[in-house]
């Protein structure tokens, strides 16, 4: 076992490609096997409410930022970022504010299957007249962010809250911010 500090080398394989889910919607994809995931992040909603009570409100001219590190490729991470801004619209309400327009950055390594993500939208897949014709609306504009989170992803200051959630364990170093 590796002593406190070093890392686990795995010879001619980087650790962005070692530490990934896996994509696609097959049957062993993490999309198709992620319901534990799932069944935790509903159990921790509560939690996640409480902490949004406590975030600041901008103005309602400026976009609401969240993003969600650490994403992976199925729909837990859509789910969170709807509780979020659903949360997020209601406290602005409250106040007699029209919620501002927010947008979600979704963040991974580069070996991520963001495609697989993005056709798990609403609106996202099809033509632009199929598009265009849905009946379905996304509350907030999307990005995917590839790239790992021990190096800055994000202008200062230009976030309104970040999500991370079971990604502990994947963790390669321990950040010196700490």
């Amino acid at each position: 076992m590796a002593s406190k500090g070093d890392n686990v080398i795995v010879p001619g394989t980087k650790l962005e490609k070692f530490l990934c889910m896996k994509g696609g919607r097959g049957e062993s994809s993490y999309a198709s096997n992620s319901q534990a995931q799932a069944l935790h992040a509903r159990s921790m909603l509560h939690l996640l409410e409480e902490t949004l009570d406590g975030v600041k409100l901008n103005s309602p001219e400026i976009p609401f930022v969240v993003v969600d590190l650490g994403c992976s490729s199925g729909t837990n991470t859509i789910n969170i970022i709807e509780v979020i801004v659903k949360h997020i619209s209601k406290r602005y309400e409250a106040v007699g504010y029209e919620p501002p327009e927010f947008l979600a950055f979704f963040s991974d390594l580069p070996s991520n299957d963001f495609n697989t993500l993005f056709q798990l939208f609403p609106n996202y897949g099809g033509s632009m007249e199929e598009c265009l014709a849905a009946d379905s609306h996304r509350s907030y504009f999307v990005a995917g962010v590839p790239g790992s989170f021990y190096r800055r992803l994000f202008p200062s200051r230009s976030v309104d809250v970040f999500h991370s959630a079971f990604c502990l364990h994947w963790l390669s170093q321990v950040s010196t911010m700490l």
